[in-house]
C-alpha cells in the first residue's frame, strides 16, 4: 500500500478537531504503514491549537503547523502540501462535514488515476455554499472549459508526483488553491475521476461565508482565476 500525507487546514474548529484527528488515524495512519498526519492551524482564535498541541504528544505521526495569523483557506492548505512527503496526499478539511471511510472509495480509483475526487451527494450546505460553488463551476467552464461537478469539494486524493507539478505552476499569492488544482490538472492532462462521497451538515463551528466576506472571497477566487487564464494565455504553464 502506498503510504499517505493526511492534510488538515483548520481554523476555529475546538468542538470537532480532536475527533477529526481521532477518526483520520484510526482509519488511514494506523490503516496504511509509514503514513502521516499534517495539520495546520490557521491563525485560530479559539481553544483549536492547544486541542493539537496535546493530540500531538499523544500521536507520533502528526505533525502540527500553526500560522500566527489567518491567513485564508487556500494557503493554509499549501502550508500542508509543502510539508508533505509520502507518495499520496490526502486533503479533508477540519469541520468534519466527511467521513473518514469515504478515503477508500477514492483510494480504490487512485492506481489508475492522477487525482481521486470527491463530489458531495448529496450536498448538505447552505444555499449561498451552493450558489457560490455553481458559479465558480462555470466560471471554469468559460474561462478554461474545464467542468466538474464540485470543483471545491475538500476532500481529494492526489498522487504526489502530480500535485508538485501543479503547485509548481501555481504563484505562492494565490487564493483558490483548491479549485486552481483541479484547472491545471485538467489542462495538463491528468486524470481525474470523480467519486461520489458522503456529505454531513455542519454541526459545530461557524461558516465566515457570509455576506461582505463572500462577496471579497468571490472576488479574490475570481481575480486568481483571471491570473491564472492569463498565465496560460502568455505560454508560461509548464508541460508535464
Amino acid at each position: 500500500m502506498m503510504a499517505v500525507s493526511v492534510t488538515i487546514p483548520v481554523f476555529n474548529e475546538e468542538a470537532i478537531i480532536e475527533k477529526v484527528v481521532n477518526d483520520c488515524y484510526s482509519e488511514i495512519i494506523e490503516k496504511i504503514p509509514d503514513s502521516e498526519l499534517i495539520v495546520v492551524n490557521d491563525g485560530s482564535t479559539d481553544g483549536t491549537f492547544k486541542i493539537l498541541k496535546r493530540l500531538k504528544q499523544k500521536f507520533g505521526q502528526l505533525k502540527v503547523i500553526h500560522l500566527e495569523k489567518n491567513s485564508g483557506h487556500g494557503k493554509a492548505l499549501r502550508a500542508a502540501f509543502d510539508q508533505a512527503c509520502k507518495p499520496l496526499v490526502f486533503h479533508i478539511d477540519g469541520d468534519n462535514q466527511f467521513s473518514i471511510k469515504d478515503f477508500w472509495q477514492l483510494y480504490r480509483h487512485i492506481e489508475g488515476s492522477d487525482i481521486a475526487a470527491g463530489y458531495r451527494s448529496p450536498r448538505h450546505d447552505r444555499l449561498h455554499r451552493k450558489i457560490l460553488s455553481l458559479i465558480l463551476r462555470w466560471i471554469n467552464v468559460i474561462l478554461f472549459g474545464v467542468s466538474l461537478r464540485d470543483v471545491n469539494a475538500p476532500f481529494k486524493l492526489i498522487k504526489a508526483s502530480v500535485l508538485n507539478d501543479i503547485m509548481s505552476d501555481m504563484p505562492q499569492n494565490f487564493s483558490a488553491t483548491p479549485i486552481i488544482i483541479y484547472i491545471i490538472a485538467k489542462l495538463k492532462g491528468y486524470r481525474i475521476v470523480e467519486v461520489p462521497v458522503v456529505h454531513f451538515e455542519r454541526k459545530t463551528g461557524k461558516t465566515s461565508m457570509i455576506g461582505f466576506y463572500l462577496l471579497r472571497l468571490c472576488s479574490v477566487y475570481l481575480m486568481d482565476l483571471v491570473k491564472l487564464k492569463y498565465r496560460i494565455v502568455s505560454g508560461r504553464l509548464k508541460k508535464p
